[in-house]
């Protein structure tokens, strides 16, 4: 994880790459634009060198034309005549003056476009005695011989103006820099609509890998970045944060019911309670499936922390409406705080999420503080969870025991409850509520359900024969277990493999399993009994009050709770409770098992209500296997 000095700094770290890549854009304009300056400019110079060539050329066959025609009046002496022939220059505009020289070098006749008295009335006074041409940068000077019949009669001197040169190369260099000019502007144009789209892709993207798809809060990266910031902030101002770890209960039995696109609605919801609770200070972030993240700057105590807790809570008290049904939902949530719970990024995210499924184990809907002791909690079910994965991959700790099922009518043995037991050689007896709870949260329970299934199939195959009567053995499944697409294919495989007759297993539901399951679950259940097996509700009376899935699925029998057995039969609720569940099972041809029996008369008791199978310490406790064939001879 990357961390940052703080929120100020975080935009100056983003806003960097915007900057350098601005100075590249205005660098690689300038860049082009000099490019295009300095090819005006040799295109100028290449023209210059080239129109003056030109013009020395043409002005030499210029002069020469001239010289020739006027070579008679040079040799007759004829001034009129040779001033009226150099007259006819000024149809050159070029041309500032014109003269003739005889052979001494004095000037014969003379043009001048305009009055130039410093005209050289000498040929020596031209500097160009002995050079034929010389050119500066303003005037072009050129010499050319006059030759009589046999000899050399005068010299023809004429200066020309450089002016029409500069004015052409000005007009042509104004022209390539006008065009440059507009190919510079089109190309800046397109750059910088290139480059706003460009930045408008990037903010885009920025947006896109800090914002949470489904909820529109920010996602765990963004989560990571402010984290980061806060805590750095917080070092550096001696200033505490706090973590606040939210998880919905039981989302994935909802999410499974209504659909995915549902749960992405509900999630939504959720996001934008949760919001409406939040001060502006604080950061809100979804992990990711059901979790969500709360990051704020502790300026409160911790009363006012457990109460913002408590708040947050509150936000899952009245019904959510999603896909036309209303869904009671809860959650849990831990909280933990920096410095005083964790010195670093990481361990405060780990202490927020032990908190939190501290509260789930208390059993949720409520609003934990993180304290130091958990963390030995969490170790251990690490270590649990560890164990357990060994365990399934070929271990030997895990055992079944089985708890006997004896007829009310005539005491005889009718079967076995089979009960997962699991000695570790370094966890030492780690009770089945503890190793079922870690199953679930990470994920082994089915497994471990299958291995359950599979064992007790095994056992109550090699037991049958035994006994006068066949010996049925009972299974509970997890709400999971039956969710998996493979559940049925799974149970025919382990009864074919085991030779197990089907009627001789009996699986066991809690009616929360079911009403979490029940439209996923019903065609399962219904073809489990078509192959035989004998289906029970385990744990009767303590799961939801409506009765219609009792006729809705195919179900044979109904196990009072024990919290219903453990008072009679002194208590009149308990009395009117068991009475009514028996009355009612009875009356859906269901037979009725009571668990938990410990003592005779509680035993008798329900004998007279009409109970069909009786469990408990009352008869016998758990026992393995060996023992219970033992026990099953002895019968």
């Amino acid at each position: 994880m990357k961390s940052k000095a703080s929120p100020t700094s975080t935009v100056a770290l983003q806003l960097q790459p915007l900057l350098l890549s601005s100075k590249l854009v205005v660098t690689g304009i300038w860049t082009a634009g000099l490019a295009l300056l300095t090819v005006v400019l040799a295109l100028t110079a290449v023209d210059y060198w080239s129109a003056r060539a030109s013009m020395l050329q043409d002005s030499a066959v210029e002069a020469a034309i001239v010289a020739d025609n006027v070579s008679a009046a040079v040799v007759f002496r004829d001034t009129e005549t040779a001033t009226e022939m150099l007259s006819a220059l000024r149809s050159s505009s070029m041309v500032l003056s014109a003269g003739v020289y005889d052979r001494d070098g004095v000037l014969f006749a003379h043009y001048a476009r305009s009055r130039d008295p410093q005209f050289p009335t000498t040929l020596r006074a031209t500097g160009m005695d002995r050079i034929a041409e010389r050119a500066g940068w303003t005037m072009l000077e050129i010499t050319h011989p006059i030759h009589g019949a046999d000899a050399e009669v005068g010299t023809l001197y004429v200066r020309k103006s450089m002016e029409a040169v500069y004015k052409r190369l000005g007009f042509r260099f104004l022209s390539a820099s006008l065009i440059a000019a507009c190919v510079m502007a089109l190309a800046t144009a397109i750059v910088l609509r290139s480059r706003a789209v460009v930045r408008e892709a990037e903010n885009r993207l920025q947006v896109l890998a800090h914002t949470d798809a489904i909820t529109g809060v920010n996602n765990r990266h963004a989560f990571n970045e402010r984290l980061a910031a806060e805590l750095e902030l917080a070092r550096s101002t001696d200033q505490r944060v706090a973590l606040v770890y939210i998880d919905l209960d039981n989302f994935k039995t909802l999410n499974d019911t209504f659909g995915h696109a549902a749960g992405d609605g509900l999630l939504r919801q959720v996001a934008s309670r949760l919001q409406s609770v939040m001060r502006r200070s604080d950061s809100i972030s979804r992990m990711g499936g059901d979790e969500f993240a709360v990051i704020l700057r502790q300026n409160m105590d911790d009363e006012a922390l457990s109460q913002y807790g408590e708040r947050i809570i509150s936000v899952f008290e009245l019904p959510y409406t999603e896909a036309g049904q209303q869904v009671n939902v809860t959650c849990s949530v831990g909280i933990a705080s920096f410095p005083d719970d964790a010195p670093d990024m990481d361990a405060l995210v780990s202490n927020a999420d032990t908190a939190m499924y501290r509260a789930k184990e208390l059993g949720k809907n409520r609003c934990v503080r993180f304290d130091a002791s958990m963390n030995q909690a969490m170790v251990r079910r690490q270590a649990i969870e560890q164990a357990l994965r060994a365990e399934l991959e070929g271990g030997h700790g895990l055992a079944l025991h089985y708890q006997p099922l004896f007829s009310a009518r005539d005491n005889a043995l009718v079967g076995a409850e089979a009960l997962l037991r699991w000695t570790h050689a370094e966890l030492g007896n780690v009770s089945p509520l503890e190793a079922i709870s870690v199953a679930e949260d990470c994920g082994l329970i089915v497994p471990l359900g299958y291995w359950v299934l599979r064992t007790a199939c095994r056992d109550a195959s090699r037991w049958q024969g035994r006994h006068a009567h066949p010996l049925r053995v009972a299974v509970n499944i997890s709400a999971r277990q039956l969710g998996d697409p493979q559940f049925l294919e799974q149970v025919m495989d382990i009864l074919r493999a085991e030779k197990l007759p089907a009627d001789l297993l009996e699986i066991e539901l809690t009616e929360t399993v079911l009403m979490e399951n029940m439209e996923a679950g019903a065609y399962t259940l219904h073809r489990l009994s078509q192959l035989g097996i004998h289906l029970a509700i385990d744990d009767f009376g303590t799961g939801y009050s409506s009765l219609a899935y009792l006729r809705q699925l195919p179900m044979r029998r109904l196990k009072i709770d024990r919290s219903f057995v453990r008072d009679l039969p002194a208590q009149e609720h308990s009395r009117k409770i068991v009475t009514a569940i028996v009355a009612l099972a009875h009356g859906l041809e269901l037979e009725v098992t009571a668990e938990g029996v410990e003592t005779l008369e509680q035993a008798e008791y329900l004998v007279e209500q009409g109970c069909d199978v009786l469990q408990g310490y009352a008869f016998a406790r758990p026992m393995p296997v060996q023992q219970f064939v033992e026990l099953q001879a002895s019968h």
